[in-house]
Protein backbone atom coordinates (compact mmCIF):
# COMPACT_ATOMS: atom_id res chain seq x y z
CA UNK A 1 0.00 0.00 0.00
CA UNK A 2 0.97 3.09 -1.39
CA UNK A 3 0.37 6.30 0.28
CA UNK A 4 1.13 10.23 -1.18
CA UNK A 5 2.67 12.67 1.19
CA UNK A 6 1.48 16.24 0.79
CA UNK A 7 3.34 18.84 2.31
CA UNK A 8 1.22 20.84 4.52
CA UNK A 9 2.02 24.09 2.47
CA UNK A 10 1.19 22.28 -0.77
CA UNK A 11 -2.35 21.21 1.53
CA UNK A 12 -2.70 24.63 2.48
CA UNK A 13 -2.25 26.06 -1.32
CA UNK A 14 -4.50 23.33 -2.39
CA UNK A 15 -7.25 24.25 -0.25
CA UNK A 16 -7.01 27.98 -0.73
CA UNK A 17 -6.97 27.60 -4.52
CA UNK A 18 -10.24 25.35 -3.94
CA UNK A 19 -11.91 28.20 -2.46
CA UNK A 20 -10.96 30.61 -4.54
CA UNK A 21 -12.52 28.63 -7.34
CA UNK A 22 -15.48 27.95 -5.28
CA UNK A 23 -16.10 31.89 -5.07
CA UNK A 24 -15.02 32.79 -8.12
CA UNK A 25 -16.69 30.67 -10.45
CA UNK A 26 -20.24 31.68 -9.79
CA UNK A 27 -19.32 35.40 -10.36
CA UNK A 28 -18.57 34.56 -13.93
CA UNK A 29 -21.19 32.18 -14.93
CA UNK A 30 -24.16 34.29 -13.08
CA UNK A 31 -25.38 36.71 -15.33
CA UNK A 32 -25.09 40.33 -13.22
CA UNK A 33 -28.62 41.92 -11.58
CA UNK A 34 -28.64 45.25 -12.99
CA UNK A 35 -31.77 47.38 -12.12
CA UNK A 36 -30.73 49.95 -14.32
CA UNK A 37 -30.64 47.84 -17.43
CA UNK A 38 -33.08 48.03 -20.04
CA UNK A 39 -35.27 45.19 -21.60
CA UNK A 40 -33.55 45.00 -25.07
CA UNK A 41 -30.11 45.34 -23.71
CA UNK A 42 -29.03 41.52 -23.08
CA UNK A 43 -24.59 42.61 -22.64
CA UNK A 44 -25.96 45.03 -19.43
CA UNK A 45 -26.71 41.63 -17.53
CA UNK A 46 -24.87 38.45 -19.46
CA UNK A 47 -21.89 40.57 -20.92
CA UNK A 48 -20.51 38.59 -24.17
CA UNK A 49 -22.28 35.51 -24.12
CA UNK A 50 -24.27 35.00 -26.72
CA UNK A 51 -27.93 34.40 -25.30
CA UNK A 52 -30.03 34.70 -28.58
CA UNK A 53 -29.54 32.03 -31.41
CA UNK A 54 -27.32 33.42 -34.79
CA UNK A 55 -30.25 35.23 -37.21
CA UNK A 56 -32.78 35.98 -34.11
CA UNK A 57 -34.81 39.13 -35.32
CA UNK A 58 -33.15 42.63 -33.29
CA UNK A 59 -34.87 42.74 -29.70
CA UNK A 60 -34.00 46.68 -29.37
CA UNK A 61 -36.79 48.48 -28.65
CA UNK A 62 -39.15 45.23 -28.45
CA UNK A 63 -41.67 44.95 -25.75
CA UNK A 64 -42.84 41.34 -24.82
CA UNK A 65 -46.15 42.01 -26.68
CA UNK A 66 -43.65 41.86 -29.71
CA UNK A 67 -41.65 38.83 -28.26
CA UNK A 68 -44.99 36.98 -28.41
CA UNK A 69 -46.01 37.69 -32.32
CA UNK A 70 -43.20 34.54 -32.77
CA UNK A 71 -42.88 33.09 -29.47
CA UNK A 72 -47.01 32.01 -28.18
CA UNK A 73 -47.62 30.04 -25.37
CA UNK A 74 -49.00 27.40 -27.86
CA UNK A 75 -45.80 27.40 -30.16
CA UNK A 76 -42.81 25.37 -30.36
CA UNK A 77 -40.60 28.08 -29.73
CA UNK A 78 -43.04 29.56 -26.98
CA UNK A 79 -40.66 30.76 -23.94
CA UNK A 80 -42.43 29.15 -21.41
CA UNK A 81 -40.16 28.12 -19.00
CA UNK A 82 -37.52 29.57 -20.86
CA UNK A 83 -37.53 33.43 -20.10
CA UNK A 84 -37.40 34.49 -16.21
CA UNK A 85 -40.03 36.40 -14.62
CA UNK A 86 -38.05 38.80 -14.53
CA UNK A 87 -37.05 39.00 -17.87
CA UNK A 88 -41.21 39.18 -18.75
CA UNK A 89 -41.68 41.62 -16.38
CA UNK A 90 -39.05 44.10 -17.67
CA UNK A 91 -40.21 43.14 -21.35
CA UNK A 92 -43.81 44.20 -19.96
CA UNK A 93 -42.52 47.87 -18.52
CA UNK A 94 -43.14 46.61 -15.01
CA UNK A 95 -39.93 47.55 -13.22
CA UNK A 96 -37.74 45.46 -10.66
CA UNK A 97 -38.46 49.15 -8.25
CA UNK A 98 -42.28 48.54 -8.94
CA UNK A 99 -41.97 45.07 -7.11
CA UNK A 100 -38.77 45.33 -4.87
CA UNK A 101 -39.06 48.80 -3.65
CA UNK A 102 -35.79 51.21 -3.76
CA UNK A 103 -34.48 49.20 -1.00
CA UNK A 104 -30.62 49.26 -1.58
CA UNK A 105 -30.21 45.42 -1.04
CA UNK A 106 -32.77 43.97 -3.01
CA UNK A 107 -35.10 40.97 -1.05
CA UNK A 108 -37.30 38.85 -2.74
CA UNK A 109 -40.48 39.51 -3.74
CA UNK A 110 -43.70 38.64 -1.19
CA UNK A 111 -46.30 37.47 -3.04
CA UNK A 112 -48.51 40.10 -1.47
CA UNK A 113 -46.81 42.06 -4.18
CA UNK A 114 -47.73 39.61 -6.65
CA UNK A 115 -51.22 39.54 -6.15
CA UNK A 116 -51.37 43.59 -6.80
CA UNK A 117 -51.49 42.74 -10.04
CA UNK A 118 -51.64 39.13 -10.44
CA UNK A 119 -55.08 38.43 -8.21
CA UNK A 120 -55.39 34.57 -7.17
CA UNK A 121 -58.83 33.86 -7.72
CA UNK A 122 -58.30 35.22 -11.08
CA UNK A 123 -55.50 33.42 -12.14
CA UNK A 124 -57.17 30.42 -11.10
CA UNK A 125 -60.26 31.42 -13.37
CA UNK A 126 -57.69 31.85 -15.58
CA UNK A 127 -56.41 28.22 -15.53
CA UNK A 128 -59.10 26.97 -15.18
CA UNK A 129 -58.89 24.55 -18.04
CA UNK A 130 -55.27 23.18 -17.17
CA UNK A 131 -55.89 19.57 -16.70
CA UNK A 132 -54.84 17.26 -14.70
CA UNK A 133 -55.49 19.99 -11.96
CA UNK A 134 -55.47 23.75 -12.44
CA UNK A 135 -51.97 24.93 -11.23
CA UNK A 136 -53.90 27.92 -9.15
CA UNK A 137 -56.03 26.38 -7.41
CA UNK A 138 -55.33 23.07 -5.09
CA UNK A 139 -57.21 20.54 -3.19
CA UNK A 140 -54.64 21.20 -0.74
CA UNK A 141 -54.18 24.67 -0.45
CA UNK A 142 -56.85 26.52 -2.13
CA UNK A 143 -55.68 29.22 -4.03
CA UNK A 144 -53.11 30.29 -0.96
CA UNK A 145 -50.16 29.02 -2.01
CA UNK A 146 -47.51 31.53 -2.35
CA UNK A 147 -46.39 32.67 -5.42
CA UNK A 148 -42.54 31.89 -5.05
CA UNK A 149 -42.93 28.04 -4.40
CA UNK A 150 -43.16 27.50 -8.08
CA UNK A 151 -42.49 31.20 -9.93
CA UNK A 152 -38.75 32.59 -9.21
CA UNK A 153 -38.22 36.16 -10.58
CA UNK A 154 -34.68 35.82 -11.09
CA UNK A 155 -34.39 32.00 -11.94
CA UNK A 156 -35.92 28.62 -13.39
CA UNK A 157 -39.49 28.31 -11.96
CA UNK A 158 -39.93 24.66 -11.01
CA UNK A 159 -42.94 22.54 -10.45
CA UNK A 160 -43.99 22.31 -6.48
CA UNK A 161 -46.79 19.49 -7.16
CA UNK A 162 -44.01 17.02 -8.69
CA UNK A 163 -43.03 16.19 -5.18
CA UNK A 164 -45.51 14.10 -4.52
CA UNK A 165 -47.54 14.46 -8.31
CA UNK A 166 -47.06 13.85 -11.87
CA UNK A 167 -48.45 16.88 -13.34
CA UNK A 168 -46.44 18.50 -16.22
CA UNK A 169 -47.20 22.11 -15.79
CA UNK A 170 -45.28 24.67 -18.01
CA UNK A 171 -43.96 26.88 -16.01
CA UNK A 172 -44.01 31.35 -16.96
Amino acid sequence: MYTTFIPARSAALCTAAALTLLVALPAFAAPKRLTSAKPDNCSACHGKERILPEGHTKTAKMTLAACMECHSKDSPDSLSGRLPLSHRHQLAGVTCVKCHGKAKKQTPVEAAVCETCHEPARLAEKTAGVKPQNPHTSPHYGTALDCNVCHHQHAKGENFCVQCHTFNFKLP
